[in-house]
């Protein structure tokens, strides 16, 4: 193996010079490459190049030459000094990915590596099971980066701004989520919901009432409002979004009708005076016990509902009377997602049943957000099915680790910073979710259900919900949001952190627990395989005027 450079003084164990030799020069090195550096007692340092500097001494701002340069006269360039340094970044020696301890010292050679003729060894990848290669590592055609399944449940992340292939990449990684290593010609398939604001992921769904499987996963549910069109078309593995309040707890509910109504704000007169009401309305047997969902599905139940809520506001009674004018505006307010929405009667419900379907099967299921899965519904209606779906989950999981059952599900939520808003930097107006999320967020990891946040604006998330992701997928983000993402990172090199807002269509940046590797690596975006077009969010604007103008 013939050496490309030489490692130059004042090394660290972090970082290195070092001057390429001639025939390296000239662009066959580039910036973001892997080299080794083979050092004194045959240790090897994998590095990569943050930067190449060209130098050539009759070019320097300053020097004898510039008035030469400033009439255009020829200048006998040939005769300069001309070489390459190259700025290199220091990572792990190899195999094992041990802590560098000793720098490379001057006089060191370093050689370059073709990373797709040995990713095993390079990686430290013992046995395939539970391991995705995903992407190829930018520069190389074939070098994908292994990704272990075993770091999910800590929470996930993927960020980008608009047009950075950030959907792509999400639909992409749950194809490998699908199809996941685990033994002898056998792969295995990981529980998700997903919510889909943007219709980017339906097409997975009609991969699968085509095929009949979706790589390992035996089923793909879409959900949509029960006034979405698509319920009227009678398509196979199509169910409404149908929520059953008696899968609450009854703390749980009078919490979601006082945040809907308030918008997201918890008063806790009102949550326990609805405690009241009800515990009231079940000892006088106007409805049974854990039949929550009769007060809002019965006009009968509902009226019942109001007298107890009027005979409870008196004098010497447990709830104040402005408290009950509250907590019936509220009410009123929380049976309009019947009314005019039918979340309550709409069959069959989201339930215990749909995450021991999904859990034990290895099923998906979407939750359709976009135009055509909820048809004019507002903000509100969305953040509290995901408030409900976040408090069943939760609940049901954690009956789950009681019961010492060992399950795991992928809980996916694009335009994340609407269901749980970092209210400081982004006020939606409602936050009916962000404290549920919270909870999966800090405690969802230790039963195996993991959150998966995809956002364009990651300084809009709240960042208790955000700081306990411990893996991130960064496409081209906004300069606003470069000091947020470093901290979430835990920190990132200079030479990647200068390119988060420059990164091209399809490059991402990968860091945290997923990566098997202890740094941060740049890949391209491997393409889709099961649906290889995206139709979601092309345009064909000059095409529609074409046609008009005829």
């Amino acid at each position: 193996m013939k050496p490309i450079a030489v490692i130059l003084t004042e090394a660290s164990t972090h970082d290195a010079k070092c001057q390429l030799y001639e025939h390296a020069e000239r662009g066959k090195i580039r910036e973001g490459m892997f080299l080794l550096v083979y050092t004194t007692g045959e240790r090897r340092i994998l590095a990569r190049v943050a930067k190449i500097i060209p130098q050539n001494e009759f070019f320097v701002a300053g020097d004898a030459w510039t008035e030469a340069r400033r009439k255009q006269q020829e200048i006998p360039s040939g005769l300069a000094r001309k070489y390459e340094i190259c700025e290199l970044e220091l990572l792990r020696e190899v195999p094992g990915f041990t802590e560098i301890s000793i720098p490379p010292y001057a006089g060191d050679k370093v050689f370059e590596i073709d990373i797709s003729k040995d990713l095993k060894s390079i990686f430290g990848v013992v046995s395939p099971e539970g391991i995705i290669w995903y992407g190829s590592l930018l520069g190389y055609v074939n070098a994908p980066i292994p990704l272990t399944i075993e770091a999910i449940p800590m929470h996930f992340a993927i960020f980008g701004v608009t047009g950075s292939g950030k959907s792509y990449d999400v639909g992409a990684l749950i194809e490998e989520l699908v199809k996941i290593p685990a033994g002898e010609n056998t792969t295995l398939s990981i529980p998700m919901v997903i919510i889909d604001a943007n219709a980017d992921y339906i097409d997975y769904h009609e991969y699968f009432k085509k095929h009949g499987r979706f790589g390992s996963c035996p089923s793909v549910t879409r959900y949509v409002f029960p006034n979405s069109p698509i319920m009227k078309t009678y398509q196979s593995h199509v169910r409404p979004i149908a929520i059953n309040l008696n899968n609450l707890s009854l703390r749980d509910l009078a919490e979601l009708i006082v945040t809907y109504y308030s918008g997201g704000q918890k008063n806790e007169l009102q949550v326990a005076g609805i405690e009241i009401l009800i515990d009231n309305m079940i000892a006088r047997g106007d409805i049974t016990e854990g039949n929550f969902q009769n007060v809002f599905t019965n006009p009968d139940a509902f009226d019942r509902a109001r007298a107890r809520l009027a005979a409870l506001s008196h004098r010497n009674t447990p709830i104040h009377s402005a408290t009950a004018a509250a907590i019936q505006r509220g009410l009123n307010k929380f049976r309009e997602i019947e009314n005019q929405h039918g979340l309550l009667s709409a069959k069959p419900s989201m339930e215990n049943d749909f995450i021991d379907d999904l859990t034990s099967n290895r099923e998906i299921a979407i939750i359709d957000f976009s135009a055509d899965g909820a048809p004019g519904i507002p903000l509100s209606v969305k953040q509290l099915v995901i408030s409900y779906i976040s408090s069943i989950l939760f609940r049901r999981f954690t009956y789950y680790k009681t019961e010492r059952q060992e399950r795991y599900l992928i809980f996916l939520i694009e335009e994340a910073q609407n269901y749980c808003p970092n209210l400081s930097r982004y006020d939606v107006g409602y936050s009916l979710a962000r404290e549920k999320m919270g909870m999966i967020a800090t405690q969802g990891r230790k039963f195996g259900l993991s959150l998966g946040l995809v956002s364009q604006r990651p300084s809009f998330i709240d960042p208790v919900v955000l700081s306990m992701c411990n893996t991130f997928f960064i496409h081209r983000i906004a300069p606003d949001d470069m000091s947020f993402i470093v901290r979430a990172c835990g920190g990132l090199p200079s030479s990647l952190e200068r390119r988060l807002t420059r990164l091209e269509l399809g490059e991402v940046i990968v860091n945290g627990q997923m990566n098997v590797t202890p740094f941060s690596m740049v890949i391209k975006i491997p393409r889709r395989k099961t649906v290889p077009e995206h139709e979601a969010g092309k345009t064909e604007v000059l095409k529609a005027l074409k046609r008009l103008s005829k």
